[in-house]
């Protein structure tokens, strides 16, 4: 039983030593000089990628050409730059530039070059270069044809931020967010009371306006209430009161008040 479980850890130990030698890649000197050539591209792509690559730049490109005249813009600078020509697909330079603005900023400012690395994968060889920033690291990928055109697939660059540097940057951001908020808050407040002191304005004016109105009003219009209480004075008493005048009147010049009724009262107009 033991000579049993003795094989079979060797059996297992020996698979995995075969999977350990099988996952040791061996370049043939075809594959080498494609990796090497992949390396060099990768590095002078970098480089004229790092001369463009802030974000105004990338914005003034991406918004002047479209994706075919770009890839020609950036094939001709290449060539230009480095006397040499490079084959890529359609959106790789302008997705690499893009994304190592990015990088660039979180990083915080132009990140340096550092070491690469280089790998196999199918129909792929994949190049990879560290970046060194202010803030944090990063890293940018490169993606080339396994083939003797080593064409220029796809780029992509990334910052590598801690756990930390997010925090910190989430708070930035919740800071510019309640500064925003107490500002849109402020003004809305601010707006409130501006109507309310017009408002309680409109209530002065109209005031002043009624006691001017007051201080304007004539003499004989302050008395027509007493006049009109006189008015309301009973018809029948005044009706009276003159007609025993009458006959105290008649009697007295031996006359005879019999029959006399008094119809109206009017007011006699005295012109002087």
């Amino acid at each position: 039983m033991k000579r049993k479980i003795a094989a079979l850890i060797c059996a297992i130990a020996l698979t995995f030593g075969l999977t350990a030698c099988g996952s040791t890649e061996n370049y043939n000197s075809l594959q080498e000089q494609k990796v090497s050539s992949a390396e060099n591209l990768a590095n002078m792509i970098l480089q004229l990628v790092q001369a463009v690559g802030n974000q105004e730049t990338v914005s003034e490109l991406t918004r002047s050409y479209n994706k075919e005249e770009l890839r020609a813009v950036c094939q001709n600078a290449f060539q230009s730059n480095f006397q040499y020509s490079v084959e890529a697909d359609l959106g790789a330079f302008d997705g690499l530039l893009t994304s190592y603005a990015q990088m660039a900023e979180d990083m915080g400012g132009e990140p340096t070059m550092g070491p690469s690395k280089s790998k196999v994968v199918g129909k792929e060889i994949i190049v990879t270069f560290v970046m060194y920033g202010s803030n944090c690291d990063g890293e940018v990928v490169f993606t080339f044809s396994n083939d003797v055109f080593t064409r220029f697939k796809s780029g992509a660059a990334s910052a590598k931020t801690t756990f930390a540097q997010k925090m910190n940057a989430a708070g930035r951001q919740m800071g510019n967010a309640g500064l925003n908020t107490l500002l849109g808050m402020g003004s809305v407040f601010i707006v409130l009371i501006l109507i309310s002191l017009i408002i309680s304005s409109f209530s002065l004016l109209n005031r002043k306006d009624s006691k001017k109105e007051t201080k304007a009003v004539p003499a004989s219009v302050a008395a027509a209430p007493a006049a009109v209480t006189e008015e309301l004075v009973d018809d029948s008493e005044l009706v009276a009161v003159i007609t025993a005048a009458i006959c105290a009147y008649e009697s007295a010049n031996g006359g005879s008040a019999d029959g006399f009724v008094v119809r109206s009262i009017r007011k006699a107009n005295r012109r002087r």
